[in-house]
C-alpha cells in the first residue's frame, strides 16, 4: 500500500504526470511496480475502486447540488417582497395609530 500512496503523492506533485496520457501513467505505474488492479483504478481515476482495493473508506464525502443556489436566490427574492409587504403594513398601521392633533 505504501508504494501506491507514494505513487499518488508523486502524481500529485508532478504536473506532467498528473496530466499525462493513460499510456504514460501506465508506464509510470509499471516502473513503480504497482499491482495491475490498483494501476487500472489509478488510470481510470476511480477513487471508489482505489478505496475498495485498499480496503479503506473516505474520510469525508462531498455532495454537489447545482440547483441549490438557484433555489436560494428565488427564495431570497420572495423573502425581499415579503419584507417589503411587512414594512408597508407596518407603516400604514403606525400612521393610523397616530391621531391628528
Amino acid at each position: 500500500m505504501s508504494s501506491v500512496i507514494e505513487f499518488l503523492e508523486r502524481m500529485g506533485a508532478d504536473a506532467q504526470l498528473r496530466h499525462a496520457s493513460q499510456e504514460d501513467i501506465a508506464q509510470a505505474l509499471e516502473e513503480s511496480r504497482i499491482d495491475s488492479a490498483l494501476g487500472a483504478a489509478i488510470i481510470a481515476r476511480s477513487t471508489n475502486d482505489l478505496y475498495s482495493l485498499l480496503d479503506l473508506r473516505p474520510m469525508f464525502h462531498t455532495l454537489e447540488n447545482p440547483g441549490r443556489e438557484e433555489e436560494e436566490e428565488e427564495e431570497g427574492e420572495g423573502e425581499g417582497e415579503e419584507q417589503k409587504d411587512a414594512l408597508a403594513t407596518f407603516s400604514v398601521t403606525s400612521r393610523s395609530l397616530i391621531s391628528p392633533a
